[in-house]
């Protein structure tokens, strides 16, 4: 059984994901504070890890701006306070990640269907937007992120960061 800490940093993200997504520009300055001390807080030895994963995430999103895939508040660029949730996200995953003990086919998997389930929120809370068939733009994302968690949650499996 998880411990009570375990359950109360897994649904303290979910509720800093509600908040980035619905809030936004709004709360831009909170969401940059408050990733900035997650960083802070992120043992020495795992904040490079966290950064690595927080820069191609965004450079993930970017790809996805510039092909015209999808867009944040109708802007090319990736927003401040995405920027700030792909580094809380970072810092939170890479904290995570050794409680789930995945071996890398359900990294695939979780990251397949978990990462296009959080952007489809996103655009259903307005957050951003599709240019192309949601098919195509899902599926997509799909294999961005089926790639992309396994990638992040490296330094775990290795057991660098244990």
């Amino acid at each position: 059984m998880k411990s009570p800490r375990f359950w109360l940093l897994t649904i303290g993200f979910d509720l800093w994901w509600a908040l980035a997504v619905w809030g936004r520009e709004r709360v831009e300055i909170v969401l940059v504070v408050g990733a900035l001390l997650m960083l802070f807080l992120t043992p020495a030895p795992r904040r490079k890890w966290v950064l690595l994963a927080s820069v191609l995430g965004v450079a993930m999103d970017s790809l996805w701006c510039a092909l015209d895939v999808l867009s944040f508040d109708h802007s090319r660029l990736v927003p401040l306070w995405m920027l700030a949730l792909w580094l809380s996200f970072s810092a939170w995953w890479l904290w995570f990640c050794p409680q789930l003990s995945l071996r890398w086919p359900w990294l695939v998997l979780l990251g397949a269907i978990s990462g296009p389930l959080a952007y489809f929120f996103g655009m259903r809370l307005d957050a951003m937007q599709i240019h192309t068939s949601a098919v195509a733009v899902f599926a997509l994302l799909s294999l961005g992120w089926a790639c992309f968690l396994p990638l992040i949650s490296l330094p775990v499996i290795l057991r660098i960061l244990r």
